[in-house]
């Protein structure tokens, strides 16, 4: 099993809105070290700050992932959560659980079925629960499998449950998405996952993530991490902040 721990964040910044719990990029979060032999794969990520000039700010975060893969299953459990606060007031508090099942069909093809629950105060979400079923395709794989592009389409349904006056509603969506990777050499990877999942028959009613990462070995435990960040979500009420831009540089440590 393997642990990894983000210890601290270099520069965290560049932000259109607060830190909002919009759509999982669950592709991004699959955890591909594993082996025939080694079954279960763990994942525990965590990171704080405190900064002090006139008003005192704080920021906490934490991500854990458990995987279990023997073919042709594979099961992900993922936990996030995180806090952000300043001159005493809560910028951003988010957090979510995703839990999603993959069955190998064929080299290239495989179904998956995942549900997943989120809340987010700072837009206006108080609960987001959804589940759904699709299906994923391996569009390229290079030859010595460090190159690849897969390609997703999935069903899901999802009840939202929003804070003050604003009505809840459900819909049926279309999931979508495209997942690259990309390394140059043994030592640099970009990974790249971009959704989109507007509503069946309501189509300018739409969530669109993309996430990119860029990440650098620069020895055998220590990397350095280049995150993009872009998200928008036109279901939220009025007043909620429905756009999202973070770039973050950070070192990750690893054992």
């Amino acid at each position: 099993m393997k642990l990894s721990l983000l210890p601290w964040i270099l520069a965290f910044g560049l932000f259109c809105t607060d830190l909002p719990a919009q759509i999982v990029n669950i592709e991004e979060q699959r955890i591909t070290g594993t082996s025939d032999t080694v079954h279960w794969y763990g994942h525990l990520r965590g990171s704080s700050s405190f900064v002090k000039v006139k008003n005192q700010s704080f920021q906490f975060q934490s991500q854990v992932k458990v995987q279990y893969k023997s073919d042709p299953h594979m099961l992900l459990l993922l936990l996030n959560a995180a806090w952000l606060r300043a001159g005493g007031t809560d910028i951003s508090r988010q957090a979510f659980a995703h839990l999603r099942y993959n069955y190998k069909l064929s080299e290239t093809w495989t179904w998956e079925a995942f549900s997943q629950i989120q809340n987010s105060p700072v837009q206006l979400l108080q609960q987001r629960v959804l589940a759904g079923t699709g299906v994923r395709w391996r569009a390229l794989k290079s030859k010595n499998g460090r190159q690849r592009i897969y390609l997703g389409a999935a069903w899901l349904w999802e009840e939202n449950l929003f804070s003050g006056d604003a009505p809840s509603n459900s819909w049926h969506r279309s999931s979508n998405y495209i997942s690259s990777t990309f390394r140059a050499g043994k030592h640099a990877a970009l990974i790249q996952t971009t959704y989109w999942q507007p509503v069946i028959g309501y189509i300018r009613n739409y969530r669109l993530s993309s996430e990119w990462v860029l990440k650098v070995d620069l020895n055998k435990h220590l990397a350095l991490t280049i995150e993009f960040d872009y998200s928008v979500d036109q279901n939220l009420p009025q007043g909620a902040p429905k756009e999202f831009i973070a770039w973050r540089n950070g070192l990750a440590f690893q054992f």
